[in-house]
């Protein structure tokens, strides 16, 4: 298929196909050439450890130049009215700051990310976007146990020299039923830390529905577009399925102004990857699709002024045991066709 706009005949009628751009290899300079950077939760095989350091140093070659470290915050459920951060015995506010340490001597930039989990995500019928209280008082009680945590890391962000600061991830019923709160929190935590701060927002049911983004740095999505292709969809289907969203986000960039960074996109290495990517399990193994899916979102992007950044989901702290129990069907890329693809984009080689 080529990459020139398709006239399509249809009853005698003609039909002007969405412009699929021309490929390129050129990222800008500033571009946040990311990953999300997952901590094993055993000691000395997550962040701050000599394993993580030699797998950090192996993605510097992939062209990485930024990675994101997330810390957590549990709770019970998704209803839960405590939130706390102090559950994790792997991993220390001096571990983060060891693994910052680490991605800087390496001329690796990070932004660190807390997220929550709840005892509920397991399933996936429960998720960050449905976390909510049943009461007024239930609320504020978790609102302020939510604040604490995103201060707190804040803090740690501004004593260990992160480069960037995300307030939260895909808080959907938080950030939309309760906006000023965040208008706040973002104050709060900008007297705090003195980089720049962002939020990741769901792909769809949050992104151009926060009214806060005027007050951040940049507008960060979680981009697990789905694309509108069949399976075994070639790279330029997939290109041109991205159109739609292409054109959905552009409409928010250009009412603030503001750069766009994909905190987290990624693909499971499936046939199906592409349709829905935000799913965890099923399908049938297909690493050139997961490779395919990475090129076409690095086409239907690379020419946007306004995207700044991806940060692929995901790479392990250490490879080794994050291999030992995938069926080859996960989300990494690591050894497989798809870091081909990101090595070629990140260290600006020809195709």
């Amino acid at each position: 298929m080529t990459s020139l706009p398709i006239n399509i005949l249809v009853a005698g009628l003609v039909f002007l196909a969405p412009a699929v751009p021309a490929q390129t290899n050129s990222l800008p300079a500033d571009f946040q050439r990311g990953v999300n950077y997952a901590h094993i939760h055993r000691r000395g095989h997550g962040y701050g450890s000599g394993v993580s350091r030699r797998e950090l140093a192996e993605l510097k070659k992939l062209g990485v130049t930024w990675i994101a470290i997330t810390p957590f915050g549990y709770q019970r459920g998704a209803t839960a009215e405590n939130l706390r951060y102090d559950g994790d015995r792997s991993l220390t506010d001096e571990d983060l700051a060891g693994e910052i340490a680490a991605a800087h001597k390496l001329g690796i930039r990070v932004t660190l990310k807390p997220h929550i989990w709840s005892d509920d995500f397991w399933d996936g019928k429960e998720w960050n976007g449905t976390v909510r209280q049943d009461s007024v008082a239930g609320h504020a009680r978790w609102w302020k146990g939510y604040r604490t945590f995103a201060l707190h890391f804040a803090r740690v962000a501004q004593r260990s020299g992160a480069d960037q600061y995300c307030i939260g991830t895909e808080s959907v019923r938080m950030t939309t039923g309760y906006p000023e709160e965040w208008r706040t929190l973002i104050g709060e935590v900008r007297q705090l830390y003195r980089g720049p701060v962002t939020y990741a927002a769901h792909f769809e049911k949050e992104f151009d529905a926060i009214p806060f983004w005027d007050a951040l740095d940049s507008i960060g999505i979680t981009a697990y577009f789905p694309l509108d292709a069949p399976v075994g969809a070639s790279v330029e289907q997939l290109v041109a399925a991205w159109q739609p969203h292409r054109q959905r986000i552009e409409k928010l960039q250009a009412k603030f102004q503001k750069p766009v960074v994909f905190l987290e996109i990624g693909y499971r290495a499936v046939a199906d990857a592409h349709q829905k990517p935000w799913v965890y399990d099923g399908g049938v193994r297909d690493k050139a699709a997961q490779a395919r899916a990475y090129e076409a979102a690095f086409r239907a992007f690379a020419g946007a002024s306004w995207w700044k950044g991806a940060y692929w989901w995901k790479a392990f702290t250490d490879r080794q045991r994050a291999e030992a129990r995938d069926d080859g069907t996960d989300f990494e890329f690591r050894g497989r066709p798809a870091e081909q693809v990101l090595q070629r984009w990140y260290s600006g080689a020809p195709p």
